[in-house]
């Protein structure tokens, strides 16, 4: 009976190896590694000339899919330091990786992200009917000078 405890003993310190080998394949490569890959689908894309629309597609995708690796690396390397530990506990961390990372539209994320559901349907028709009032107007001045 001695010896069945210990066994359990034994295995529950012990992790899993197939556990262990499933979040090694899953966990992000390494930031540079990422970093040359990311920057290699960029530059196939821009290389690609225009009429060649599968392999564009195929380096933007991949493009796309090497950019969240790279901000999955970052996190990782983020979250070793002492501010990313504490930003973590609280759930900022991901917010402090992705202000690294600016894009066009981030007011307009901003602010959509802090309307509430309400106030963005009000907007969303506000939009629309902006849209179909211009349309109208369009459509009137095509009209006029047919």
């Amino acid at each position: 009976m001695e010896a069945r405890a210990t066994l359990d003993a034994v295995r529950s310190a012990a992790p899993d190896r197939d556990l262990v080998l499933i979040e090694e394949l899953l966990a992000p490569p390494p930031l540079e590694d990422a970093r040359s890959s990311l920057e290699f689908w960029e530059r196939r894309r821009r290389s690609l000339p225009v009429y060649r629309f599968s392999a564009r597609r195929e380096a933007r995708v991949m493009a796309g899919r090497w950019q969240q690796r790279v901000i999955d690396a970052e996190l990782i390397r983020f979250e070793g330091t002492f501010a990313g530990r504490l930003l973590k506990r609280f759930g900022l961390s991901r917010l402090w990786v992705h202000r690294g990372h600016v894009r066009r539209g981030l007011v307009f994320d901003v602010a959509w992200a802090v309307a509430t559901r309400r106030s963005r349907r009000a907007v969303g028709g506000q939009a629309a009917a902006f849209v179909a009032v211009l349309a109208v107007i369009t459509a009137l001045v095509l009209i006029a000078y047919s």
